[in-house]
């Protein structure tokens, strides 16, 4: 049976409107068995991957959407012609829509020349058959940030100390090369891993007007701002419904709980959020459940699945979709704490061991 390879290219519908700069990725795979995969962004949190601007085509492909996917037949070789202003990280990736699980490559970055690319096996090893200064340079400074890697944990809550340790290495590095998009590449990778440090923001100052001018550069900017402000922002949830500073001046806290009727994280932590809600709930902590759902079959699941855990706190759906809109929420379980005055004081995803320990402290305060 004749194997396809199927690439699924990544097209964001922003616009640039910046001038092109022809290139192309050849990802040469004598010995690949899947018969899927795909060329994307690399994985990503906290809304980055909108951050990505990617334009490509395929010679001898066809068009499956009008987002840019392609559908193509590989004998070994594929050539996909990119258009990019600048340097930007991909990766290769693979679904089992069987397993329902997949796998992804290490990064690469693609940039205006000719990258060519061998992918050894079916566990997306690879390796690059051409250079590229901005692949060079990626592995330069990976070196130089290791040691405060090794130090940090992806998408956990970490001591904010390591986090700057490394932001303050890589502040030297961009005083050195204020031009560099590995670097720019590289805080939007922590604050994607690691979450938010006030710290970006200097970093970013230091670049040169080449790198601020872009759309990356500047839409960074605006999700780094979501989450730097401390006031809890209006939402409206729906036409009747809306959370404001008002929403929380009879509490000391209040535990802001944002989840999805399919997310299993979500649904597996509800019986734990009950125990917190039954140890705090005389303590003046406030509990709020906001399910991400706009369908009313989807609504009547959340309602479902509300009641056989147990949860009887106020509970109300995001059917404008306003609760990501204004606070970069991006995943699933998602928990704010918010204080008296509407300040936002502790954000976590899926970290209950994390909100307990800081709602303890809060409160002997």
């Amino acid at each position: 049976m004749k194997k396809h390879l199927i690439l699924l290219l990544i097209s964001l519908s922003f616009q640039l409107y910046y001038s092109q700069k022809s290139s192309s990725l050849e990802i040469v795979a004598p010995n690949l068995k899947l018969d899927t995969i795909f060329v994307t962004y690399p994985s990503a949190a906290r809304n980055t991957h909108l951050l990505h601007h990617y334009k490509f085509t395929v010679e001898g492909s066809k068009k499956l959407a009008e987002q840019g996917d392609m559908k193509l037949s590989a004998k070994g070789t594929v050539k996909i012609i990119t258009n990019f202003d600048y340097p930007q990280p991909a990766a290769i990736s693979y679904y089992d829509t069987v397993k329902n699980s997949g796998m992804q490559s290490q990064p690469f970055f693609v940039e205006s020349g000719t990258l060519k690319l061998l992918l050894k096996d079916d566990k997306l090893n690879f390796e690059l058959l051409s250079s590229s200064p901005a692949n060079f340079e990626y592995d330069k400074l990976s070196a130089i940030l290791k040691p405060y890697e090794s130090r940090l944990k992806p998408y956990e809550s970490n001591d904010a100390e390591n986090l700057e340790g490394k932001e303050l290495e890589l502040q030297k590095y961009i005083r050195k090369n204020p031009k560099s998009f590995v670097a720019l590449w590289e805080i939007i990778n922590d604050f994607s891993r690691y979450g938010y440090h006030p710290v970006y923001f200097e970093n970013l100052k230091l670049f040169d007007m080449t790198v601020k001018k872009t759309y990356t550069y500047l839409e960074f900017g605006k999700l780094l701002k979501l989450e730097a402000e401390k006031i809890f922002p209006d939402v409206n949830l729906d036409n009747s419904k809306h959370l404001s500073k008002e929403t929380f001046k009879n509490y000391k806290l209040t535990l802001i709980d944002y989840w999805a009727t399919f997310c299993k994280p979500c649904i597996e932590d509800m019986p734990r959020l009950v125990e917190l809600y039954n140890q705090y709930k005389n303590l003046g902590v406030n509990f709020i459940s906001i399910a991400d759902e706009q369908t009313p079959e989807r609504m009547v699941k959340a309602a479902e699945i509300l009641k056989k855990n147990n949860i009887t706190w106020e509970s109300y759906f995001d059917k404008n979709k306003d609760f990501p809109k204004k606070l970069n929420a991006s995943g699933y379980p998602l928990q704010i704490l918010v204080d008296s005055e509407g300040n936002i004081v502790k954000r976590a995803y899926g970290e209950l061991d994390v909100i307990k320990e800081f709602m303890t402290n809060y409160l002997s305060n």
